[in-house]
């Protein structure tokens, strides 16, 4: 699937900040990481930018009738590669910006290598930089209609998805607004019903997909084809994550992608959304919801995992850190913990 061009510039502007960061900080940073490693990452940001002048300059001589436009896989390959420079040098600023001393890619015991060790005050952690997996999610906004938003009236937390193939109006929609109406306030997680036209063809759908703490129904566009595909996706990235963990150490997995992304990475991760009937309500409602058993993290799975991080690739966004708190039996583990959340939260 071809890239945007909003998420091409968003990657151009990033690659601008990330090197200026590494030439700001250079001499610094030399202390902390071999200046090989320092050389290697601003050399491939340099490529990275050069790409987008190339792309630039290619735009323009497009207009001239002897032009040759470059091929579309081969172009999507370039800037696939330039998404990985950005995921790992993201994480390396923000190690070095964090005062950690940093080893880049250090070898395991079984032969596999961990992206990052990094260590500060007695504590160390290996960090695996992984990106998302493609195609991404799409990430432009769909539009939810102004007389489908009337459903955010109703005082349920619940999140409901929305699915339009064809316009609905006059009868047809003050119809379905009704069902709509009915269905939101009694659907449980999982529930959905399917809205027709007069030629009996399905125009709209809506599905229960989570729970809200935002005192309202909460609409939100239906992406659910993408998510139920990217879901596996990237619990098979978690699991190669996984496979290189560096053993009796603080490992850290570091998954950086789009922003639409992350909820398909956080179900991923943490597992379905369900309705638990052996847990309490919170006030004021009628449901406890919590995490199915299909998730990276569900039960005592892989308990060896405690810290997983989404980035997207942006210019200014942060990454959004989930933290699983098992028992920590020794103090190493707790001050590896204790520096993973200064880093990165």
């Amino acid at each position: 699937m071809a890239r945007s061009a909003h998420d091409q510039d968003d990657l151009r502007r990033l690659v601008e900040r990330l090197l200026r960061s590494f030439a700001k900080h250079h001499e610094q940073w030399a202390a902390l990481i071999e200046p090989a490693s320092l050389r290697a990452f601003r050399r491939r940001l340099d490529d990275s930018s050069e790409l987008f002048t190339e792309r630039a300059a290619a735009a323009q001589h497009a207009k001239s009738p002897s032009a040759t436009e470059e091929k579309p896989n081969s172009a999507d390959a370039r800037l696939d590669r330039v998404r990985t420079i950005c995921a790992e040098c993201l994480v390396a600023e923000q190690l070095l910006l964090a005062g950690c001393e940093v080893e880049y890619e250090v070898e395991t015991p079984s032969g596999r290598h961990v992206d990052f060790r990094a260590w500060r005050d007695g504590a160390a952690l290996d960090i695996h930089v992984k990106r998302a997996p493609q195609p991404t999610l799409r990430d432009t906004p769909a539009v939810v209609p102004n007389a489908w938003r009337t459903l955010e009236t109703v005082h349920r937390n619940l999140v409901v998805a929305l699915a339009l193939t064809r316009n609905l109006r006059g009868r047809a929609l003050h119809a379905a607004l009704d069902e709509a109406f009915a269905f939101v306030e009694q659907a449980s997680v999982g529930d959905e019903i399917a809205f027709r036209d007069a030629e009996a063809r399905t125009a709209a759908r809506l599905r229960a997909i989570g729970p809200s703490t935002s005192g309202h129904v909460e609409l939100v566009p239906d992406h659910s084809a993408s998510f139920d595909s990217h879901v596996p996706r990237f619990q098979s990235t978690l699991r190669k994550a996984f496979a290189q963990f560096m053993p009796r150490s603080e490992n850290v997995i570091v998954v950086c992608g789009s922003t639409g992304g992350f909820e398909a990475f956080a179900t991923a991760l943490l597992g379905s959304h369900i309705e638990r009937w052996d847990k309490k309500p919170r006030v004021g409602e009628l449901m406890a919801y919590g995490r199915g058993g299909d998730g990276f993290w569900s039960g005592a799975m892989r308990n060896q995992s405690r810290i997983a991080i989404y980035w997207a690739l942006e210019r200014n966004a942060q990454p959004l850190v989930f933290l699983r708190e098992p028992p920590l039996n020794t103090e190493r583990a707790k001050a590896a913990v204790a520096l993973a959340r200064e880093i990165f939260a």
